[in-house]
C-alpha cells in the first residue's frame, strides 16, 4: 500500500446549501480532496471536501454573502444604522468610540493629518478630549499616525 494514494469518496451530486459538488480536481497540500463545484446564481468554486460534508462548511460561492449585505442595507436604509444618533444639531454622534474612529478614517482615508505618514495604521484622536466634553463627533476628530499621537498625549495637549 506504499506509495498507493488512498481513494477519493465521490460525493458528486452532493448539495451543500447553494452548492451542488461536480467533480473531483485533484488534491491540496494536506491530501485531501478538492471538488469543483456549481453554485445555485451560476458561480463556481474549488472546496475541500470535508467543508462540502459538514454543517458548517461552505455554503456558496460567495453570493450569499452579497445577498446579506444587500438585505441589511435595504432594511437599515442607512450606512450606519444604530451606530450614531443626533445630539441636538445636524451632526452625528457615534455611541461607540470605535464607530467613531472607524467612520474618522473611512471619510478622511487612513492618512496622517499632521506629517502625511500612510505606511501602516493611523490613530483617530479627540481634539476635545471626553474628559472635558468632547463627543464621538467627526469634527471633534484628527487622523494621527502613532508617532505624532503620543507627541500630542505627551505635549500634555488634549489629554
Amino acid at each position: 500500500m506504499i506509495g498507493m494514494t488512498p481513494q477519493v469518496r465521490d460525493i458528486s451530486g452532493t448539495r451543500n446549501g447553494r452548492l451542488v459538488a461536480v467533480d473531483c480536481v485533484g488534491r491540496d497540500a494536506d491530501g485531501r480532496a478538492l471538488w469543483r463545484c456549481d453554485c445555485d446564481c451560476g458561480g463556481e468554486r474549488i472546496v475541500q471536501s470535508n467543508n462540502l460534508t459538514r454543517l458548517a462548511g461552505v455554503k456558496s460561492c460567495g453570493c450569499l454573502r452579497a445577498i446579506a449585505a444587500a438585505a441589511r442595507r435595504k432594511k437599515s436604509g442607512v450606512w450606519n444604522d444604530g451606530k450614531s444618533y443626533v445630539i441636538g444639531g445636524p451632526e452625528h454622534c457615534y455611541k461607540t468610540k470605535h464607530g467613531w474612529a472607524k467612520a474618522a478614517i473611512r471619510t478622511r482615508g487612513n492618512c496622517c493629518e499632521r506629517c502625511g505618514w500612510v505606511k501602516a495604521k493611523c490613530d483617530v484622536h479627540h481634539l476635545i478630549p471626553k474628559a472635558k466634553g468632547g463627543l464621538h463627533t467627526l469634527e471633534n476628530a484628527i487622523v494621527l499616525c502613532p508617532n505624532c499621537h503620543r507627541v500630542e498625549h505627551e505635549a500634555g495637549r488634549n489629554d
